[in-house]
C-alpha cells in the first residue's frame, strides 16, 4: 500500500482533478485546503507578501502501476506550469 500525498498550487486544482481522472485509482481522496510553505518554487503563505495558498491531496493506492500511473499524470501538470509548485510524494 502506498500513501501518495500530492501538493500543488490552489490555482492548479482543475488541472490535477484532470489529470487524474482517468485513473480508478484516484477516485478515492483526501484534501487538505490551506496548506502553507515553501518548496522550489514562490513561497505559498496566505499573506500580502507571500499571497496564494497550495492544497494537498492525499490518496491511498495499492496497485504499483496505478502509483506510477498517478506520479506520471503530476509530472504532466508539473511541466504545464513550472513556475506554479507541483509535488508528488510516495511513502
Amino acid at each position: 500500500m502506498k500513501r501518495i500525498e500530492i501538493i500543488f498550487s490552489q490555482s492548479l486544482e482543475e488541472d490535477v482533478f484532470a489529470s487524474l481522472a482517468h485513473i480508478p485509482e484516484a477516485a478515492r481522496f483526501s484534501i487538505i485546503p490551506g496548506v502553507r510553505g515553501k518548496g522550489y518554487s514562490v513561497p505559498k503563505m496566505g499573506d500580502a507578501v507571500w499571497p496564494g495558498e497550495n492544497t494537498m491531496m492525499i490518496i491511498w493506492c495499492e496497485s504499483d502501476a496505478a502509483a506510477a500511473e498517478i506520479e506520471k499524470a503530476v509530472v504532466s501538470v508539473r511541466e504545464k506550469y513550472p513556475d506554479e509548485g507541483v509535488a508528488c510524494f510516495m511513502m
